[in-house]
């Protein structure tokens, strides 16, 4: 998965779509097809008729941000957010495996020489 790391500020930028104040910016490592970074926005505006968005959004506005019990719930609707604004720049979330691939014993004749 991709690293994240996230700062809490008083001052962030304006919403690049409504110019409306931002809940969240998150810069990503990737870049877009002209070479800037890509910035995850969460404005409330812009982004509650989406899926993703708008159920990070729900989180927020019903208090999850301040309760330590809804941290996992918080931190998938985060990750599905990601997926929603990269796929918007033609990007795929990819998850590492967990395990390694299981393969197949060797059933074939005793090798010959010595090893």
């Amino acid at each position: 998965m991709t690293h994240m790391s996230f700062q809490l500020s008083d001052n962030l930028p304006l919403c690049s779509r409504c110019s409306g104040p931002l809940i969240s910016a998150c810069q990503m490592p990737q870049r877009d097809a002209f070479g800037r970074p890509i910035t995850l926005e969460l404005c409330e505006v812009c982004d509650t008729g989406n899926t993703a968005a708008g159920a990070l959004l729900r989180f927020f506005t019903s208090g999850g941000g301040n309760e330590t019990a809804r941290a996992p719930e918080g931190a998938w609707l985060m990750v599905e957010f990601q997926k929603e604004v990269m796929a918007a720049h033609g990007y795929v979330l990819v998850e590492k495996p967990t395990a390694k691939p299981a393969y197949p014993r060797y059933s074939g004749g005793s090798p010959l020489g010595r090893g």
